[in-house]
């Protein structure tokens, strides 16, 4: 089979299993930078692991960026340490793909190792800059209302705004407080909120204009569902009028309830069921990260030494 059409049948199998279009991309977009390096009618049967391992040291001494996508304009500047993991996973699942369906007898990309990627700086928004978006919604007008239910129930479960955008009136159980989202891959899970958002939801659903989904335009487009870059802008828009410098878009939500569920007790366990996350590794890795300041007062909390100190003089 050539490289081509195996990358091919990847994609194919992929949106069959499920999973979204965007995961069916993102395969395509970073396995046609194999193609190109060993060539798109290289015989999968005749690549070696040491094939695989050159392109990785190719990956790594690039000077540029976007070479590979229209999405962006290429940059100088190598490949970060996250974009070049993600090439690995994406050459790991082919091969894996290979081998499953009988196609390859052996795995080259078994033993393929994907760089270790540091824990980042914290996304989150500031406590702060999240009360100066719910005083600049403080209105009763129906885009106040709708802002205000939006940001709530961001800061408040945690979801991934695609859940977020794809929300209509009915995936709302409002007396128990439960909410039905669908999201990466179609996946269904449902998700508790807190009587403050329920309460911006339902002065929300009593202004809220027929059709679409639970989020839709006002004005001149009434009644259209609010998008994914919708529901960015309204953020967007949200945070200049409040003055906030810090982030603000829909994911910092998601990076600032971890953190906050996190600093007010609750476990890494429980917090990556809420987030969506079906290993809690990724939990820990991208979501479990603290500003100095926030670490220095969980350590006061919890240290022995210092619940000693408080009990009796050390």
């Amino acid at each position: 089979m050539l490289l081509s059409d195996a990358i091919e049948a990847l994609a194919v199998a992929t949106i069959a299993d499920g999973r979204s279009l965007r995961t069916v991309g993102d395969y395509r977009q970073k396995l046609a930078a194999l193609a190109a390096f060993l060539g798109p009618a290289r015989d999968v049967a005749s690549i070696t692991p040491d094939d695989l391992r050159a392109f990785v040291v190719d990956l790594r001494s690039r000077s540029t960026r976007y070479a590979t996508t229209t999405a962006r304009p290429e940059i100088a500047g190598g490949l970060s340490v996250a974009s070049i993991a993600g090439y690995v996973r994406a050459v790991r699942r082919l091969f894996a793909f290979l081998h499953e369906e009988g196609t390859l007898p052996s795995n080259p990309a078994r033993r393929l190792q994907s760089p270790k990627i540091p824990r980042g700086e914290p996304k989150a928004y500031q406590v702060d800059d999240f009360l100066k978006l719910l005083a600049v919604t403080a209105g009763d007008d129906p885009a106040s209302l709708r802002d205000r239910a939006i940001i709530l129930f961001l800061a408040d479960t945690g979801c991934r705004v695609g859940g977020l955008a794809g929300l209509a009136p009915a995936d709302l159980d409002m007396r128990r407080r439960i909410a039905r989202l669908t999201e990466k891959g179609g996946k269904v899970r449902l998700v508790p909120f807190s009587e403050p958002t329920r309460a911006a939801l339902a002065a929300w659903l009593a202004v809220r204009p027929d059709g679409g989904g639970l989020w839709v335009n006002l004005g001149n487009r009434g009644g259209e569902t609010l998008t994914v870059e919708g529901i960015r802008q309204v953020m967007k828009r949200r945070g200049r009028a409040a003055g906030v410098e810090g982030p603000v878009n829909p994911h910092s939500f998601r990076h600032g309830f971890a953190r906050e569920y996190l600093l007010n007790g609750g476990d890494l366990a429980s917090l990556a069921d809420l987030l969506g996350h079906s290993d809690v590794h990724v939990t820990w890795q991208h979501y479990a990260i603290f500003q100095t300041a926030e670490l220095a007062a969980k350590h006061d909390k919890h240290s022995p030494v210092a619940r000693m100190g408080r009990e009796s003089e050390l």
